[in-house]
């Protein structure tokens, strides 16, 4: 008995020293090849020399700023298809894109007043035409003009492109290099974020460059019987015209009013009948029991 537990201690023995000398060896392993790889220095060096590079170019920048611009009118028409229409050919002539289309109101109790919203992207260069053909068309009622300033942002997200490609191309070198399993798997997956770190960049550098070489219009088109009046009036003009809008409203009131009326006649007609036959039950009702009293 004496035997086994010692044989037993032995082989636990041996199995814990053959475990500590092969995690020691996987340590070892590890420590070589960071100290091996040590792109870090390589990176931090790239970024500096990336940042140097595009801060030489900033002063072009400052000349050039990276300007997003939004245009937004809200126009009236009379001729609603046609407006659509000429908007769509417009558009494709200026070489330009309708991001987004939303037209609505084509319904029964809409009285047939339509609207749209569509959001249009038009190169600079003919940014100027499209909002003229947009005031020719159409009666502007409002428009409004914001931008935004992404040159930081831009300079920015240049620097970072720069400064991951420069250590891709340091790893890429360190991955010739490597003689172990355990340094090209390690190299190899630091290049892999950094590839997917330059794509993500590059995204974002194209999509402020889609902004800034488009300017983006919103549309929003109004479906009208009457357009707007945005000339200036004396006082006996803005009068005389206020006193026949008046009018026009109340007529147009009035018809609304009688349109309803048609409308719901055989629902007052149901209505009527059926007052009636209350009525017709109470006096009775009312009836018996003065006959019983």
């Amino acid at each position: 008995m004496r035997k086994l537990v010692k044989t037993g201690l032995l082989i636990l023995a041996l199995f814990m020293v053959a475990v500590m000398l092969c995690s020691c060896g996987q340590t070892s392993d590890y420590g070589t090849t960071e100290k091996g790889i040590d792109y870090s220095k390589n990176s931090a060096e790239a970024f500096d020399e990336s940042a140097e590079t595009v801060s030489q170019s900033s002063g072009q920048l400052a000349e050039n700023r990276k300007i997003i611009e939004y245009i937004d009118l809200t126009v009236e028409t009379k001729t609603f298809d046609k407006l659509i229409d000429d908007i769509n050919a417009a558009v494709k002539k200026s070489g330009g894109y309708i991001e987004s289309s939303e037209i609505g109101g084509n319904s029964y109790y809409d009285d047939d007043s339509r609207t749209a919203e569509l959001k249009i992207r038009i190169p600079k260069a003919k940014q100027s035409d499209f909002s003229d053909f947009i005031s020719k068309n159409s009666n502007v009622v409002n428009r409004s003009v914001s931008t935004e300033d992404v040159t930081d942002r831009y300079i920015d997200t240049q620097s970072r492109i720069k400064a991951l490609t420069l250590e891709k191309e340091t790893l890429e070198k360190l991955l010739t290099q490597s003689s172990g399993v355990s340094e090209m798997l390690t190299v190899y997956e630091r290049l892999t974020d950094v590839i997917a770190e330059i794509e993500s960049y590059q995204g974002k550098l194209n999509q402020m460059d889609n902004l800034i070489d488009y300017t983006t219009f919103t549309v929003y088109i109004d479906e009208v019987e009457k357009e707007t009046k945005v000339e200036r009036q004396n006082w006996f003009a803005k009068t005389w015209n206020g006193l026949l809008e008046s009018f026009s409203n109340l007529g147009n009131g009035l018809l609304n009013f009688l349109s309803f009326v048609i409308i719901a006649l055989p629902y007052l007609i149901l209505l009527g009948i059926i007052a009636v036959v209350v009525i017709i039950i109470i006096r009775r009702s009312k009836k018996k029991k003065a006959k019983k009293e």
